[in-house]
């Protein structure tokens, strides 16, 4: 009996560790959308400097994050994002303001981040 106390014990530390990490998950992306949002309705006000402020400030907390995004998520949806947040920059910085294309890049990004979430979530299709 005493065999089972130990892998027991290291199952419960998974499932909590996953829990924490699910939940920190969340939060960090509801963040990053909020911030993707507001630069978005910035822009359909026309004011682009905002919207470049809070586009960047989402990258900058988005790399300040990487180390932990590269350890617990796949490599190829982080460099996708970071890829999208300097696609969405570039067309904040363009000199001809289009904010169709924003707006398309914008909820590309918005997308990309919620997706991030959805697939680290405990479901039937997440574990077929």
């Amino acid at each position: 009996m005493r065999r089972l106390y130990v892998p027991l014990g290291l199952l419960v530390l998974l499932a909590v560790l996953c829990t924490v990490h699910t939940v920190y998950l969340d939060h960090f992306t509801g963040e990053l959308s909020d911030l993707l949002s507001q630069a978005q309705e910035r822009v359909e006000r026309e004011d682009w400097e905002e919207a470049d402020r809070l586009t960047r400030q989402a990258k900058e907390i988005w790399v300040e994050h990487e180390g932990y995004l590269h350890t617990t998520l796949r490599h190829a949806d982080i460099d996708a994002i970071l890829i999208s947040f300097d696609e969405a920059l570039a067309f904040l910085r363009a000199g001809e303001r289009q904010s169709a294309e924003y707006a398309a890049v914008n909820a590309r990004l918005i997308t990309q981040i919620g997706l991030l979430l959805e697939s680290e979530l405990p479901s039937l299709t997440n574990l077929l």
